[in-house]
């Protein structure tokens, strides 16, 4: 079998823009690092008919997968979600989607108990976004980060730190949409990438979940996202879904999510990684979240006659190729076609009849 993975030239940037800003695609405000081989985030078309403000807005919950099709949102072990430590979103860290100062926020409410409202949201003592962030980007547009863990946001961050609200919700319906007691004047600055706080249960919220959504002059703004992808997912009972591990995976590449339901795969913070193990028949799978992750392998080498590979990965370069599941004939050719293309072969390895290069300008 000859494999062959393509190279990449990366620096495309989609731009589009409303109103007076200029909507640059953003960072996923989750990362790929935290999660496990089995996990992937879920998002879907925010409250199936919700309009207004936040109509281009994302739920987004954490599924592992099972065996099969088959996903569940609940912890090895679990079998229901009484307990919020047993979903798997619960307490996952949540990262801005792009630089800006906070510009309303609160950090100390109670989570609910999956399923229900805490009598204090009832009581409308805290906004129904729980703990949350509001962040007035440095583009011009406000995007609110809703539903963290109790505590989980710094105090550097925000600082209201009292636990409700000393009078009610007024429904502050200015641009944008900040109750007046969640109003940060002279507020932190955050960059893009930095850890705002977890995932958690509180405001109106009936289990773990991110709400995400942007919004400029009153007016809704789709999200883009600079990296990440995506592949259908049938969910069913909010509890479980039905979708191909394997994809196939598309890339975001400064698009906006699909809107159905879909998981989604974000990539992980640049850095040098080692992967040790890998399958065949998963490698490819691998390589694709890592390309799509601004990455691209140093060392690969193969074992068991290409039945398992074993690859480091670095931040990318501009131009880079890289080929598996070679035979010698192909591998010959294809150094002789890089090679006059102006690339230089980085890594090569032999395994049985098996060999597999990286090439790079």
């Amino acid at each position: 079998m000859i494999r062959s993975i393509p190279f990449f030239i990366f620096g495309v940037l989609l731009v589009a823009s409303l109103a007076t800003a200029q909507i640059l695609p953003a960072r996923l405000p989750l990362s790929g690092g935290d999660l496990a081989a089995d996990e992937r985030y879920v998002t879907s078309v925010h409250g199936p008919g919700i309009q207004g403000i936040q109509g281009q807005g994302k739920d987004i919950v954490l599924m592992r997968h099972v065996s099969g099709s088959t996903w569940t949102r609940f912890k090895p072990g679990a079998i229901e979600g009484s307990a919020l430590t047993n979903w798997l979103a619960y307490g996952r860290p949540v990262y801005a989607m792009a630089s800006g100062t906070v510009v309303g926020c609160w950090r100390n409410a109670p989570d609910n108990s999956p399923g229900s409202s805490h009598p204090l949201l009832l009581a409308k003592k805290f906004a129904p976004g729980g703990n949350h962030l509001w962040i007035l980007q440095d583009n011009g547009v406000t995007a609110l980060y809703a539903h963290f863990r109790p505590g989980s946001i710094d105090a550097s961050i925000c600082p209201h730190n009292a636990v409700q609200f000393t009078g009610v919700q007024d429904g502050f319906q200015v641009n944008p949409d900040i109750e007046g007691e969640v109003v940060v004047t002279s507020g932190a600055h955050v960059t893009a990438g930095q850890k705002l706080g977890e995932i958690g249960n509180s405001g109106a919220s009936s289990e773990p979940h991110l709400h995400v959504h942007m919004e400029l002059n009153g007016q809704p703004v789709a999200m883009l996202f600079e990296r990440g992808m995506t592949t259908p997912m049938v969910e069913n009972n909010n509890i479980l879904g039905t979708a191909n591990l394997g994809g196939p995976w598309t890339r975001l590449a400064g698009g906006a999510m699909p809107q159905t339901s879909i998981l989604l795969w974000p990539p992980r913070p640049m850095g040098n990684y080692t992967f040790k193990g890998t399958k065949n028949q998963d490698y490819q799978i691998l390589f694709e979240h890592l390309a799509d992750s601004g990455l691209m392998p140093d060392l690969v080498w193969c074992e068991n006659n290409g039945l398992i590979y074993n690859s480091t990965w670095i931040p990318n370069k501009p131009q880079w190729a890289h080929l598996i599941a070679m035979n010698s004939a192909k591998a010959n050719e294809r150094n002789q076609w890089y090679t006059s293309q102006g690339y230089t072969r980085t890594s090569s390895y032999t395994c049985g009849n098996i060999q597999t290069a990286v090439w790079r300008k």
